[in-house]
């Protein structure tokens, strides 16, 4: 009778024991199992997916973020897949619904790693990488790839032995593409290019934001529907259209009902991501050579002592500033530049003669010399 016990608690363990990308509870949070070493957990107050790996030594989790007042809650969904030390945390991006947990599990002993254009961000960092970065768990091989296109420090974030890439908010399953912050719409399709450009068919896909894991075949309608929003805008801006009229479009708001899981969209939210999209993608630059925009270049000081740096990378102007934010800034005229993604609402004047810009930043102007 003893063993007979002994066999059918077995037996249930087993059959309750959470199978590849099947659903459970796991305390307070959704949970679903990838494979044997690899989880994604989210809580039900909060939407950002975080990613739990065991390796054989100790544990790395991937933009694990629940909520300002639930880090110990995630701990303990945490603590019940494994006992391990947190080693490593892993971040897809900056934005703080990603890393806003980042210094809570620093305090534990955990090393950030990130993009190294993160440092121009308010999230906690430690070690960051430029293209690509490779870390060995012991029973798995992940690697890092950098490519800007929702922000200026994605990464995405592939478990080789897992099969399982992490996108970040370069795929979500309920909102509109967001591509304003970095690589504009060009960055967008070439990072989910990578994206299916990795593993095989079978390759698990985990969104930033939505369902809990989708596969190739829904990122590939994703990047097909994410090129339509684009070509339609773009079409219909150059007919003259308002971004109203844009957002009346039965294309545009079919578009946007898949965009947002089967949800209609409310009528606001179609023209702020309409403008989004015509800012980053579609307002006129003015040619300046190369030569000319070096003469940008350099160390700018504000009176209350912050200093911005503006580069010349890959034929771009970078406007940047650590702790804080980074831009490519386009020109409008000769003096006149506008935060890429950002126009109307955000610009610099350029004051050559002076060696200074005034920079507004959508509430006040805010002038700036060089050092």
């Amino acid at each position: 009778m003893k063993y007979l016990l002994f066999f059918i608690i077995l037996l249930d363990t087993a059959c309750n024991k959470p199978k590849a990308n099947q659903q459970t509870l796991q305390g307070d949070f959704i949970q679903e199992k990838i494979t044997d070493h690899l989880y994604v957990l989210k809580s039900p107050n909060y939407n950002t997916n975080t990613g739990v790996f065991i390796g054989e030594n100790e544990l790395l989790l991937v933009d694990p973020m629940s909520g300002i007042n639930n880090h110990q809650n995630l701990l303990q969904a945490i603590r019940q897949l494994s006992e391990k030390p947190i080693k490593y945390i892993l971040n897809t991006h900056s934005h703080p619904d990603h890393s806003g947990a980042n210094a809570f599990f620093a305090e534990l002993g955990a090393t950030i790693i990130s993009h190294e254009n993160a440092k121009y961000s308010q999230a906690k960092h430690a070690l960051t990488f430029n293209d690509t970065f490779t870390l060995d768990m012991g029973n798995e091989t992940i690697e890092l790839l950098h490519i800007t296109a929702h922000t200026f420090d994605d990464a995405l974030i592939y478990f080789k032995n897992s099969n399982a890439v992490f996108m970040g908010d370069t795929f979500m399953t309920n909102s509109f593409p967001h591509f304003y912050y970095g690589g504009g719409s060009e960055g967008h399709i070439e990072i989910l290019d990578k994206a299916l450009s990795l593993g095989n068919p079978k390759t698990t896909i985990i969104s930033a934001h939505g369902h809990l894991s989708s596969n190739k075949n829904d990122l590939t309608v994703y990047k097909e529907n994410s090129q339509n929003w684009i070509n339609r805008i773009t079409e219909l801006h150059e007919a003259n259209k308002t971004p109203e009229e844009i957002a009346n479009d039965q294309q545009i708001i079919h578009l946007s009902t898949i965009f947002n899981d089967g949800k209609n969209a409310l009528s606001q939210s179609i023209i702020r991501t309409i403008n989004k999209t015509i800012s980053v993608d579609l307002i006129s630059d003015v040619p300046i050579s190369k030569n000319k925009l070096k003469h940008y270049e350099g160390l700018y000081q504000y009176e209350n002592g912050q200093v911005d740096e503006i580069i010349l990378e890959q034929g771009k102007l970078i406007l940047r500033s650590e702790g804080a934010y980074i831009f490519e800034i386009v020109p409008l005229s000769q003096t006149q530049f506008h935060l890429k993604g950002q126009f109307p609402s955000k610009h610099l004047t350029f004051n050559m003669a002076k060696n200074s810009f005034v920079y507004f930043n959508g509430k006040e102007r805010l002038t700036a010399n060089r050092k």
